[in-house]
């Protein structure tokens, strides 16, 4: 054992039960998780990084002790944490753990959303909402609809008809002035890194939310404003170019040449 193993009490328990390594011990602040996720029940075995290291955990600084805190309260019931739990014989901390500083920093709710989303498991997302936010979730929307799986032939990590679902499923209603969406995207600007690496990438203006951000993208893959890529990244058509320059206008001229309505 390491000096640091040795000198901690609540390490020294960990290691010997192997709740964790000797690494993860001398470290400021981690997450720590069972060896072997798939064999657990749903859904503590489902592919996402908070289920998968459902505990953070600080070193001792300054005297006090080592710290282990539960990344989210309803994580009480998972088989790894009542382990440490029945090892240690405390609860841990039901809501984390912070840095030095005091300041929490911890992204696994945002994992959540979009592990699942991207891992194909938009449905088991749904479900286990709680462990995450509204506003993550509509974030893993749009994550998912901006990427593809480069294993797979299919455009971005969930459909839009998916999309929608989930998004009904936190109450994100659809907004109903198309137009309002199309403004919050940045006007489309081709970045050329070679001749092989040209592409019109879609970006939003900083102040839209993630819910306009996830609707933005819903509208436009269905209106055609946007397209995929040959590396499976979702991008500027060039209809959505088009209609982007007409702005306000009632109507414009697509591609084609014919007159169009805006909306």
């Amino acid at each position: 054992m390491t000096d640091v193993i040795e000198r901690d009490e609540v390490g020294v328990k960990l290691a010997d039960h192997g709740l964790c390594t000797a690494y993860q011990l001398q470290n400021e602040l981690t997450h720590i998780g069972p060896r072997e996720c798939a064999s657990l029940p749903k859904p503590w075995n489902l592919p996402s990084r908070l289920l998968q290291s459902p505990v953070s955990m600080a070193a001792s600084f300054n005297g006090q002790p080592r710290r282990l805190g539960v990344r989210h309260p309803l994580l009480a019931q998972h088989p790894f944490v009542q382990q440490i739990e029945g090892a240690l014989g405390f609860q841990l901390e039901p809501c984390g753990i912070p840095n030095r500083s005091g300041i929490r920093c911890d992204y696994g709710q945002w994992h959540h959303a979009v592990d699942l989303v991207s891992a194909g498991h938009w449905r088991d997302l749904i479900e286990t909402r709680n462990l995450t936010s509204a506003d993550h979730i509509a974030g893993a929307v749009a994550y998912g609809l901006d990427y593809s799986n480069h294993e797979s032939s299919r455009k971005g990590h969930i459909t839009t008809a998916e999309a929608r679902t989930i998004m009904a499923a936190i109450e994100a209603d659809e907004p109903a002035d198309a137009m309002a969406l199309l403004r919050i995207f940045a006007a489309p600007v081709l970045s050329n890194q070679g001749e092989s690496k040209k592409g019109w990438p879609i970006n939003t203006r900083f102040d839209a939310d993630r819910n306009a951000r996830a609707w933005g993208r819903i509208i436009g893959i269905e209106r055609g404003w946007f397209d995929y890529d040959r590396s499976g990244h979702l991008q500027w058509a060039e209809s959505g170019r088009v209609r982007y320059a007409a702005g306000d206008a009632p109507s414009y001229t697509e591609t084609s040449g014919q007159a169009a309505f805006a909306f």
